[in-house]
């Protein structure tokens, strides 16, 4: 991890606003998500599509190159990891297929047992994480 920056103001800072990289790691940015990804490893394929689309690194990489879990300290809430993920589209497509008329997204988890019980990635409430899932 990088040395802590020294906070600027709009007065220290040069034309443009042009500041040093790296300074988000400093920072814990999750905190104003309204939803919260739950990985299910025991559906997870290892296909690191999640990772790769996440656009605030909050999924975290072991030392075996395996997809880890979550860090919400930085996780947005935002959905582009259970959007993304090949399981739960494939869920979505054989829910669509055995109800034509259903209308699901991997927003819609809680709601959906069959996608609940064989998604990788659920997107679920601040609620539910903390009570069900033990998020925080």
């Amino acid at each position: 991890m990088t040395k802590k920056p020294d906070i600027k103001t709009w007065k220290d800072l040069n034309v443009g606003g042009i500041i040093e990289s790296g300074t988000s790691e400093h920072f814990k940015t999750g905190d104003w998500r309204v939803k919260v990804p739950v990985w299910q490893s025991q559906n997870c394929i290892q296909c690191m599509t999640c990772w790769a689309f996440c656009p605030d690194n909050a999924i975290k990489v072991t030392d075996e190159g395996k997809r880890g879990n979550y860090d919400y300290n930085f996780c947005k809430g935002c959905g582009i990891c259970a959007e993304e993920c090949p399981v739960s589209k494939k869920v979505i497509n054989e829910i669509k297929k055995a109800a034509p008329n259903a209308n699901i997204t991997s927003w819609d988890a809680e709601t959906n047992q069959t996608f609940k019980e064989k998604a990788s990635i659920l997107m679920v409430s601040i609620k539910d994480a903390k009570e069900k899932y033990n998020i925080k």
